[in-house]
């Protein structure tokens, strides 16, 4: 019920942008979407034919990026979307996290929609909002939690924003998703088919509740409470005749 209401809310944002953009003649940009949304969203979109859009986030590795629909005679580049970036300098041995950060901004009665990426590196964190609300943060956000925090120009390191993956080699007896979960999340067979069918396995950014579904190739994985997975296959067997696949987990 929940993926259907999801779905249905990301067409709606679809095709209003579309409306508007047609109505206005000019690019129209949503909030910041997960990476979820945005396959609903492009889902959505190409359901409707002929729509003309692009995602962005404020930098290639950006996994929340806003939407902008815009008309044939233009196409919009990175900077004409309405984000900013804002970065903050702290103590390094505070140990501000991605939740710290995201917390003190919805602390200052900030949607989630609204906030993009959040990176941290060392004593700095530069996170992406749309550009609108950014004044009303520099002169509202002073703590992070009980850390003081400056806003600077010199923030995190965008460049190694991507995440890094640790890769194990293992067999499995079926490329079945409750068999990856199970090997991915170390949980047994029985309680990884109740992973998948009480939701909490998302494949692509897509809930599925299929414990049957196939895994294919450089399919990304999702066990809430377990991290996210890339699976790799490349056909080849055991002697025993099991699926040799790679599973490298975000860390």
């Amino acid at each position: 019920m929940q993926r259907q209401d999801d779905e249905k809310r990301l067409a709606d944002v679809a095709a209003n942008l579309s409306r508007l953009c047609e109505r206005r003649c000019e690019p129209c940009y949503s909030d910041f979407l997960s990476e979820g949304e945005q396959m609903l969203v492009q889902r959505a979109l190409f359901s409707g034919g002929g729509t003309r859009f692009m995602f962005w986030g404020g930098f290639e590795a950006a996994q929340r990026a806003m939407l902008c629909v815009y008309p044939e005679f233009c196409e919009p580049s990175g900077s004409d979307f309405p984000l900013e970036a804002l970065s903050v300098s702290f103590r390094s041995s505070a140990g501000l996290s991605h939740r710290d950060i995201l917390g003190a901004l919805m602390g200052l009665g900030l949607k989630r929609g609204v906030i993009g990426d959040i990176v941290i590196s060392g004593g700095a964190a530069t996170f992406f909002v749309k550009s609108e609300l950014a004044p009303y943060i520099r002169a509202q956000l002073e703590k992070v939690g009980r850390e003081g925090v400056t806003f600077t120009e010199k923030g995190a390191d965008l460049s190694k924003a991507a995440q890094q993956l640790s890769e194990r080699q293992c067999t499995v007896s079926s490329l079945r998703l409750d068999a990856i979960v199970s090997e991915c999340s170390g949980l047994s067979r029985a309680k990884a088919q109740q992973a998948v069918k009480g939701g909490l396995v998302a494949v692509n950014a897509l809930v599925v509740c299929s414990v049957d579904r196939r895994v294919e190739n450089g399919d990304k994985i999702s066990v809430r409470g377990f991290g996210k997975f890339v699976v790799g296959f490349d056909g080849s067997m055991s002697k025993k005749g099991k699926y040799r696949v790679t599973v490298s987990k975000y860390l």
